[in-house]
């Protein structure tokens, strides 16, 4: 159960984006929200009345934002850290204040502009110890209002991995107080192309591709099978294509409040060069996404099990 939702602002009407979702998810729950932001200054020789400026008006801005939530009964926390990277005071602020889940927006920079810039969430998520709902900036507010109707779609991608079945717990607490329906999709490479096998090497699917399409929806079917005796409705989807362009139709489909996956947590150049599905997800779909770190990780090395080699890696 999520007892304390950090939302991370900083005074734009992106971050701000934010609000709806954590509120929404805080009544559900009965969370208390923790409102954060940090107070910077612009010159590093700047005096002390200048920091004492900017932590004021950092303070006066969350005072508005947490009265605004008070009024329609929510508990309210507010923290405003002093300096240092965005992403740093926000991991510190998690721990520091027993935070169950982060929902922040994000910018969903790509390419270049994400080696250059990097990215918060990209950091956050790849040391959080708690799950992270992101919130892109195409995800407007009255998404959020889907969370509260009836059997809210939850979309939860898997590839028969431990990496992506780490999601599998958080999707079945957050189904269970939201009242959901959990979709579980597996994506497969298409007929002709390739796929990764144990060891990295690509192998390309032809003929064996309808026995690879059985073996997905055996081992989804399975793992329904496993969440429906926990008492929650549950579908399955055997797809092709682009991993994360068909999570992210998957959700479109389904008008999904949420996807629902894990991460490697990788992040930095090496990611940004390999590529993450999660932040592709992120990218095309029309939800937010809601990520975990997988407490283990797998290095890039090591090779895929054999039995997770039907289907496409769906989780970075």
């Amino acid at each position: 159960m999520f007892k304390n939702i950090l939302v991370p602002l900083d005074g734009s009407p992106v971050a701000e984006a934010a609000l709806p979702y954590a509120r929404t998810v805080a009544a559900g729950t009965g969370a208390r929200l923790i409102l954060v932001r940090a107070a910077h200054l612009q010159r590093p020789l700047s005096d002390g009345a200048d920091q004492q400026r900017v932590i004021a008006e950092a303070e006066d801005y969350l005072t508005v934002q947490a009265g605004q939530l008070a009024k329609h009964g929510f508990e309210v926390q507010t923290g405003v850290p002093f300096g240092g990277s965005a992403a740093t005071w926000i991991l510190e602020e998690v721990d520091m204040r027993h935070a169950d889940m982060v929902v922040m927006a994000t910018h969903d920079r790509i390419g270049p502009d994400r080696w250059v810039h990097g990215s918060v969430a990209e950091v956050v998520v790849g040391h959080a110890s708690v799950p992270v709902l992101l919130v892109g900036p195409t995800h407007g507010a009255q998404l959020a209002e889907r969370l509260t109707s009836e059997q809210p779609v939850l979309v939860v991608p898997l590839d028969g991995s431990e990496l992506a079945e780490a999601a599998l717990p958080l999707a079945r607490e957050f189904a269970t107080i939201v009242g959901g329906q959990i979709v579980l999709v597996g994506v497969l490479p298409r007929p002709g192309d390739l796929m990764a096998a144990p060891g990295g090497v690509m192998t390309y699917v032809g003929d064996d591709y309808e026995r690879l399409r059985t073996e997905a929806q055996n081992y989804l079917d399975v793992v329904a099978g496993q969440l429906t005796a926990d008492g929650l409705a549950v579908a399955v989807s055997v797809r092709s294509g682009n991993p994360a362009q068909q999570i992210a139709a998957t959700a479109s489909e389904h008008n999904a409040a949420a996807v629902v996956m894990a991460s490697h947590g990788r992040t930095g150049i090496v990611r940004s060069i390999l590529g993450s599905v999660a932040g592709q997800t992120l990218h095309h779909s029309p939800c937010p996404v809601l990520l975990i770190r997988s407490a283990t990780l797998r290095p890039i090395e090591e090779p895929i099990p054999t039995q997770t080699a039907a289907m496409s890696l769906i989780v970075a």
